[in-house]
């Protein structure tokens, strides 16, 4: 199904960058931000959003004759000059000399992870990495190839970053999961290395596909290269990228429902919290490894009450109630407020007993507002 023309755009390719930007939210970035934390600390970092915008721009040929970027276009017929395709000189005859250079872009909404891991690896190390993960989240989730994208950030000459997104319509779901579930990103290491033909659990080399009676050197098709990473196909190593899948598949991700990271974002909810008591209550939520709360003392106007905490993404709200709550006006009072709270779709969650046994089984009714990060 591969034209001749597709690959002979494989073959010269295009000087192509990447910008993205993540949605906002009530004036803030929208984006859930995770560290991959191993035995020897983090490892990497992680940022996921919804819907990002993607800026994909195309400066030309990689190969083109002149430095300028973008294409030569015909005003008045609308046509594209070949010479900029085929490295030829000399006039075209039939192009006008209504003749303007073009940068084009395309602009689309994905979900989009950014993976950044925090030791300095080489441009192998990342080209590897890249291949190794995406071909593994395929692979895990079991969505076709065309479905998940990946490239390096800032460009292939500098390989910083690792940027995913879900190039299917609508998106599959599932770059969310190695944010927001803590051993997502272990499982889909554990699935890269017997990609790359190692023992999951010992690392040890088994040297290629069973199917096959010769080993796989440095990469084959069978786990690392493919039509569309070709470009890379000089850098491929799973040797070189084992030790880093190692140390991923017993990591950890505590993520974070905001744009810090969870460490932050306790610090941010403890300095807001409006008694001891909910400080101590945030402390066992991150204790016992739950999701922590977008944010605290939030005033809501149409209800005309100031939960404690809130979950944003959930639409869900918290209050902490003390002693105080036991006395029957005070009750009447949490009654109206939950009724109006209840009307506009909130979900509310009252944490009445000051125990961690009694607040665990509160928050084992909400699993869906709650989770587990740990």
């Amino acid at each position: 199904r591969i034209t001749s023309d597709e690959e002979e755009r494989f073959r010269r390719g295009y000087e192509l960058r990447t910008a993205y930007r993540f949605a906002e939210r009530d004036g803030s970035e929208s984006c859930h931000v995770g560290e991959v934390v191993g035995s020897d600390g983090v490892l990497a970092r992680l940022a996921y959003g919804d819907a990002a915008t993607l800026w994909r721009i195309n400066y030309g040929w990689r190969r083109r004759k002149t430095k300028e970027p973008g294409f030569n276009l015909d005003l008045e017929r609308g046509w594209w000059d070949s010479r900029d395709m085929v490295e030829e000189d000399g006039d075209d005859p039939s192009l006008s000399n209504n003749i303007a250079r073009v940068i084009p872009y395309v602009e689309d909404r994905k979900n989009l992870l950014l993976f950044q891991p925090t030791a300095d690896l080489d441009a192998t190390q990342m080209a590897s990495l890249q291949a190794a993960m995406k071909t593994a989240i395929q692979s895990h989730y079991q969505i076709e190839e065309g479905e998940l994208a990946a490239e390096p950030l800032p460009s292939e000459d500098d390989r910083q970053q690792i940027m995913f997104y879900e190039a299917s319509e609508g998106g599959a779901g599932v770059l969310k999961r190695l944010v927001a579930e803590p051993d997502a990103l272990a499982s889909v290491a554990r699935q890269a290395l017997r990609a790359c033909h190692f023992d999951p659990v010992t690392g040890d080399d088994l040297g290629g596909p069973e199917r096959r009676n010769d080993d796989c050197v440095a990469a084959c098709y069978d786990c690392l290269m493919s039509y569309q990473n070709q470009r890379d196909h000089a850098l491929l190593d799973r040797d070189a990228v084992q030790p880093l899948l190692m140390a991923y598949a017993s990591s950890t991700v505590p993520a974070s429902p905001t744009g810090r990271s969870r460490g932050e974002q306790m610090d941010y909810l403890l300095a807001n919290a409006g008694s001891d008591l909910e400080q101590r209550w945030l402390r066992w939520l991150d204790g016992s490894g739950h999701r922590l709360p977008t944010d605290g003392q939030v005033f809501i106007e149409a209800c005309n009450t100031k939960p404690d905490f809130v979950y944003a993404d959930k639409y869900a709200v918290v209050y902490i109630d003390g002693p105080h709550h036991s006395y029957p006006e005070r009750q009447r009072v949490d009654a109206t407020q939950t009724e109006a709270l209840e009307d506009r779709g909130y979900i509310v969650i009252r944490f009445r007993a000051d125990s961690d046994a009694a607040w665990e089984a509160e928050a084992g009714d909400y699993p869906s507002v709650f989770g587990t990060d740990a």
